[in-house]
């Protein structure tokens, strides 16, 4: 045909008219170089076309960079229907599934140098542990169910990896492949080395801090047949295995499965729609609220793993009130009396706090002046180990001021605790014992990863303080204490997942104690002890605390009773936003589509640019979709009036 469509990788709702260069020849799949606006750009041929329906002239491809298509027709309309779910252009969706050196200007035999042979390796079963009757059950149950989605429902230490390990083991001897997705790169080498263990070559470790030909030698061996097993951060669904029956969600519970900014895609529900003859399985002590309501409603099914491996004890919750406490660095004179005792008794004590940095405020004692990042309304974060205010949303740093630019006084005091002052104070008080601390300014960069997990695999006793990072995933051998810091803030604030997402932290920080058979306990400071939700935790069962919150909020109709779409917008100028805000409510206000807001986000500024956010609710996905779809529409049309806009699906919160 004489014409064809081209997607690219810009952020537009459509595609654009070409003439083909070559009209004997089907070319849709392929990538193709061409003009557009003046530069010359890779694009994705996606139709065919007899006719032009374009106002302006018509430029021919410049060239055709592929022998053989990149994306078959029918991938080409799931990205399609992809695209329309998550309100997102399908030339930058598109652009996900190419590997970067494939994005640039490169004919494919110029590629040809790095081809790789489909070798078939060996499979063995070494390294694989004895099923218990629970996990037996669970790969029984996993295996017969005739559902997609199969929830592995397991406290800590019940042994779910070899629940997953033995189901993928089970595929490769079909010649399938499968994806292990974890939340954080900093977990990734663990399941990686110990499936390497078990499945030798034929594991692959895929995450953004590789290069360039890292990531494209990867994909290549993705489209190869031979059985593979990918283990990586969410982008690795992109790879598209050939052969893949087995996705798992590692810690499914975790935030980090959803895309915050471009593509804001939460990774399960792209994995259903991508993979759709694949087993999907999702591990988790603390499941999301959705997840555990979808089980109820018999959507998908579960298998429970309540024992621990090994009849390792379950720890003992217990909640210390800190009103008038006198505090050490944070911490409770009470408190660095236990950490002094598990020390002596040789053992280690794990301190989480979800704030990284020295100190969360600077101030001037004279006048009350606070420092405050210029772009953002946030306060500056004192990092006392640099001697800079750092700025934790937009990332900019300033140097220590003089004096107070309100009073011209020399008077600046820190108020608040983060990692950094812990780690100091405990120095202070025990400089004999080792204390590691481990947040994301400790851990940035490969070889620091490296040696804080060695560090953290060592079993001397010590001290290990840091954030969330260390509630996810580690197998911490000798900690028999566990201290919970600052988590108060978390059970309150309008935002429905900031309770989930607290009780899940609390459960998966307690999770990381009495891993060797060691009686332990995991402590909460709180000033709020009276609050009825820590009753609850000492429990220490999820699946209780879950059943009752999920009962109160089916009562009130929250999610996950209803369905979300949430819609950001943001602008230097506040007026301009809520104005905005204002006539896109107007839109979307349809039959069984309620709307709510503006209001303004809980960091209200961030680089220079102000943000607010409408809530848009409704029992019905269908007319929800058609709510947000009619805007995109209505609002296409329209000249823009702000800097930018986005409609966020399944959201997780509202930043």
């Amino acid at each position: 045909m004489k014409f064809v469509k081209v997607a690219i990788a810009r952020p537009l709702r459509k595609t654009f008219t070409y003439k083909n260069l070559l009209p004997n020849e089907n070319i849709v799949g392929k990538r193709v170089f061409i003009e557009f606006h003046r530069k010359k750009i890779v694009g994705v041929v996606v139709q065919m076309c007899s006719n032009m329906d374009e106002e302006f002239e018509i430029k021919q491809i410049i060239s055709v960079l592929d022998e053989t298509p990149l994306f078959e027709s029918n991938f080409l309309k799931k990205i399609k229907d992809i695209s329309q779910k998550f309100f997102f252009p399908m030339g930058e969706l598109l652009s996900l599934f190419t590997p970067n050196l494939m994005r640039k200007p490169k004919h494919s035999d110029e590629l040809q140098k790095y081809k790789i042979d489909d070798t078939k390796f060996e499979i063995t079963n070494n390294f694989f542990k004895k099923l218990t009757y629970e996990q037996k059950l669970a790969v029984k149950n996993i295996q017969n169910s005739k559902k997609q989605e199969h929830l592995i429902f397991g406290v800590t230490s019940s042994g779910k990896t070899e629940v997953y390990k033995h189901l993928i083991y089970d595929e490769f001897k079909k010649n399938n492949s499968a994806i292990i997705l974890v939340p954080e790169i900093f977990l990734a080498p663990k399941i990686y080395e110990e499936f390497k263990e078990s499945f030798g070559e034929n594991v692959f470790l895929y995450h953004s801090n590789l290069t360039e030909l890292q990531r494209y030698k990867i994909w290549l061996n993705c489209q190869k047949k031979s059985p593979k097993i990918i283990v990586g951060t969410r982008s690795a669904l992109f790879l598209m295995p050939k052969n893949t029956n087995i996705i798992v969600f590692d810690e499914e519970h975790d935030q980090s499965f959803k895309q915050q900014d471009k593509l804001r895609y939460d990774a399960k529900s792209l994995a259903k729609e991508l993979y759709q003859n694949s087993k999907i399985i999702y591990s988790s002590a603390t499941p999301s609220f959705k997840l555990l309501q979808k089980v109820k409603d018999k959507e998908i099914d579960v298998s429970k793993l309540f024992k621990r491996i090994g009849e390792t004890p379950t720890p003992d919750i217990f909640i210390e009130s800190i009103n008038k406490t006198k505090l050490v660095g944070g911490i409770s004179e009470t408190l660095i009396n236990k950490i002094n005792l598990n020390h002596k008794a040789g053992n280690q004590t794990l301190i989480l706090i979800n704030r990284r940095g020295y100190a969360p405020v600077y101030l001037c004692n004279s006048c009350g002046w606070i420092a405050k990042s210029n772009c953002c309304e946030s306060s500056l974060v004192y990092h006392r180990e640099e001697k800079r205010l750092k700025c934790h949303r937009c990332q900019s740093s300033w140097g220590l001021p003089d004096n107070c630019p309100e009073c011209n006084k020399n008077d600046f005091e820190v108020k608040g605790v983060g990692t950094q002052q812990v780690e100091l104070n405990l120095k202070h008080t025990f400089p004999n014992i080792d204390i590691l601390r481990i947040d994301s300014d400790s851990v940035s960069g490969k070889l620091r990863r490296e040696s804080t997990l060695e560090k953290i695999e060592d079993k001397n006793p010590k001290i290990l303080i840091g954030t969330q990072l260390l509630a996810k995933g580690h197998d911490f051998q000798k900690i028999s204490l566990i201290i919970i810091l600052n988590l108060d803030f978390g059970l309150f604030g309008a935002d429905v997942h900031l309770q989930e997402q607290t009780i899940q932290l609390l459960i998966q920080a307690a999770g990381r104690a009495g891993r060797s058979g060691i009686k332990s306990e995991v402590i909460l400071q709180s000033r709020i002890s009276h609050h009825p939700l820590f009753k609850k935790v000492k429990s220490g069962s999820y699946e209780l605390i879950s059943q009752d919150i999920l009962s109160e909020r089916e009562k009130l109709n929250l999610f996950p009773f209803t369905k979300l779409i949430y819609l950001k917008a943001e602008d230097s100028n506040l007026k301009k936003i809520n104005e905005f805000l204002v006539r896109a409510k107007e839109k979307l206000s349809k039959k069984n589509v309620e709307v709510y807001g503006p209001f303004e986000g809980p960091v209200s500024k961030v680089g220079y640019k102000y943000r607010m956010f409408c809530i848009i609710q409704s029992n019905n996905d269908k007319d929800l979709h058609n709510s947000a779809s009619g805007l995109i529409n209505a609002l296409d049309k329209e000249k823009r009036t702000i800097s930018n806009w986005v409609l966020d699906v399944d959201p997780i919160n509202v930043t």
